[in-house]
């Protein structure tokens, strides 16, 4: 809905395999922002981790999250700016946030050698020049430029920034990963919560679930909650007759094949 309001999808609809990320952004931003901070963009956004690893970095962000509570805040979707179209500005009378959001595609501009000596100021990389943008419009506000991306997209980024130092030096650089914002979707506890406010979190999970964004933990993940018992394990080999084993496995080789010893 808000990027057809914006005019990020045609009116027929035929420019909207281009704007996935328009539609991805609109779709999750658009609906977060009818749930209270503290019960929506404050959970995603306490997941966000620095390009400057300082605490103080961290510390300062927690504050300012804290300080922010239910809708005391304003969301403008595609800020235009000389500097270029960022997707999200999130503003507060204390602070400004700047989120640049990617599904399938990289940073729209890095033609830059990084071996090359470029300033903040003369750099054309879009995370540059979107640091600019947040530097003019600030006013004296702490300010903050995210970066949320595929986590593979997001690690490749946030590499390759590291060894460049294109951000203005008022602005702080952050990076969140869709893998990460879906798993504090899911660590909301939403019981006390009234029943559109849940829903909303539902849907947004869900949204993030069928983007494909579940990460994977590893085979063990879960594990715990496996019972390991004495019990016999039921089977059938290959004559078809029932056959059990317990457990421990004892398991001997023979002739090249796995034998179950009782």
């Amino acid at each position: 809905m808000i990027a057809e309001i914006h005019n990020k999808i045609s009116r027929s609809g035929s420019n909207l395999s281009d704007r996935l990320e328009d539609q991805l952004t609109g779709d999750f931003f658009g609906a977060i922002r009818y749930l209270p901070f503290q019960y929506g963009l404050k959970p995603v956004l306490e997941a966000v981790h620095f390009h400057d690893t300082a605490r103080d970095s961290a510390s300062c962000w927690e504050k300012l999250l804290d300080s922010i509570r239910e809708y005391d805040y304003k969301v403008e979707f595609w800020f235009r700016h000389e500097e270029g179209e960022i997707d999200l500005i999130v503003e507060h009378p204390d602070v400004v946030i700047g989120i640049e959001v990617k599904y399938y595609s990289g940073l729209s501009s890095d033609a830059e050698d990084p071996e090359e000596m470029v300033t903040p100021e003369e750099s054309c990389h879009q995370l540059a020049r979107y640091s600019r943008l947040l530097e003019d419009i600030r006013n004296g506000r702490p300010a903050y430029l995210i970066f949320l991306a595929p986590f593979d997209i997001q690690f490749s980024v946030e590499m390759n920034m590291r060894e460049r130092s294109l951000i203005s030096p008022g602005i702080t650089l952050g990076f969140l990963a869709w893998e990460q914002v879906l798993e504090q979707l899911q660590s909301i506890e939403i019981s006390s919560l009234d029943i559109g406010q849940q829903i909303i979190i539902r849907d947004l999970t869900n949204l993030l679930l069928r983007k494909g964004f579940e990460r994977f933990k590893g085979f063990l993940s879960g594990i715990q909650h496996i019972s390991i018992h004495e019990n016999a394990y039921s089977f059938k080999g290959k004559s078809h007759a029932q056959l059990t084993i317990n457990w421990p496995v004892n398991v001997s080789v023979q002739e090249g094949n796995y034998v179950f010893n009782k």
